[in-house]
């Protein structure tokens, strides 16, 4: 623990890490124009930079919410609450892209989004409800 604290200055190391994997998930979508095919009336929007830049966005938030020595209950609440959000909504775009498409590649990151969402869970399960 003490060699991530060296690399992620944080007394929330975990909350970076779901940072790292928000902006990840953020910058995929934004390179990748053609991302989501299914369903069809949809898609301009879903490939929207908007829905990328979201992720970004939250990301960056949770990353100096964890860097930041002025932490709220409230934000960090509300922020793991949008990432369960965002990684949900993926997850299930995710699973039915890849039951249309018959790829498997997008049954492997829906699976991988759930374990993200998991972890996300698992932070706020760990997480202080209240100001005591």
């Amino acid at each position: 623990m003490n060699q991530l604290k060296k690399f992620i200055p944080s007394n929330h190391p975990q909350h970076a890490i779901l940072a790292f994997a928000m902006m990840g998930i953020g910058l995929i979508l934004i390179c990748n124009d053609y991302y989501f095919f299914w369903p069809p009336f949809a898609v301009g929007v879903l490939n929207d930079d908007l829905v990328g830049g979201i992720f970004i966005a939250v990301g960056i938030w949770l990353f100096s919410w964890a860097i930041s020595d002025k932490n709220r209950i409230a934000t960090n609440r509300n922020l793991l609450i949008m990432t369960a959000g965002l990684l949900a909504f993926e997850a299930t775009a995710e699973f039915c892209h890849g039951y249309v498409s018959g790829h498997p590649h997008m049954f492997t990151a829906g699976f991988l989004e759930v374990i993200v969402l998991l972890f996300d869970f698992s932070i706020i399960s760990k997480s202080k409800k209240h100001n005591y």
